[in-house]
């Protein structure tokens, strides 16, 4: 199965996080301007700006009108408001990440994936059970669950799901846009402290959420288990003009 190819932005985003990664740029220095930085990746401003704005919102960079674009601090605390790619976060945490494929199979939706997914009852789902590790570590257990008939019977057998599902449901022309998520601490039971080989009762984060296609549809449903001491979890929080806080 051939990978979807990253867009410019991306591209631009992950060299500029490799840079800040290996120490090129450190915490509080300030980035080159931006005709350099765009002639160094071979990109217009526009696709620098938005590749900037995705960095800051993550956390990495502070830009600051009339002085420049800074490096914020050492990438190991992620927002939960941007999809970014879990190898990455990792990666960026200063581990080498991989990914196991547990399981994969299809099994008729339940009462669950038909509120979830907005199935007829009788539709079959896709399942796949997978394990990310940060330095052969265990860290993030999932269970991810998609329209079967999306999917051909050759792809839903082959058990080639170690790279990103986000990547595969651009393939099928009915890519994640946006999506609605339920976080909260757990205690660690069954097969997520099985896999993630913490012992029952240990605390975890919980992740229940649902991502949707241009058209509002529903494509994907995960559930995951993260334990809690590789990076940090955060939320970027944002004022309407005329609210308050009280």
């Amino acid at each position: 199965m051939t990978s979807r190819r990253p867009t410019l932005v991306e591209q631009v985003r992950s060299g500029l996080r490799e840079l800040i990664d290996t120490g090129t740029y450190k915490p509080g220095d300030q980035l080159p301007n931006e005709q350099e930085m765009g002639n160094r990746f071979g990109v217009s401003r526009a696709t620098l700006r938005e590749a900037y704005r995705g960095l800051s919102e993550a956390g990495y960079l502070v830009q600051r009108q009339g002085s420049g674009t800074f490096v914020a601090r050492s990438p190991n605390q992620h927002a939960l408001d941007l999809n970014l790619s879990y190898t990455e976060m990792i990666r960026s945490a200063g581990f080498t990440p991989s990914i196991v494929v547990l399981k994969s199979y299809t099994q008729q939706a339940n009462d669950d994936d038909v509120a979830r997914l907005g199935l007829p009852p009788d539709e079959d789902v896709l399942v796949v059970e997978r394990l990310r590790l940060a330095d052969d570590r265990p860290v993030v257990f999932s269970i991810d669950k998609l329209r079967a008939a999306l999917v051909s019977p050759h792809v839903r057998g082959s058990d080639d799901f170690g790279q990103s599902l986000f990547g595969l449901l651009e393939q099928l022309s009915c890519g994640a846009r946006n999506g609605r998520a339920c976080i909260k601490p757990v205690l660690a039971s069954g097969a997520a402290a099985r896999h993630l080989q913490v012992a029952e009762g240990s605390p975890l984060l919980f992740f229940d959420e649902t991502d949707f296609d241009a058209s509002g549809r529903a494509v994907l449903a995960s559930s995951e288990w993260h334990t809690s001491d590789v990076f940090d979890m955060w939320i970027n929080r944002q004022a309407t003009p005329h609210s308050r806080r009280i």
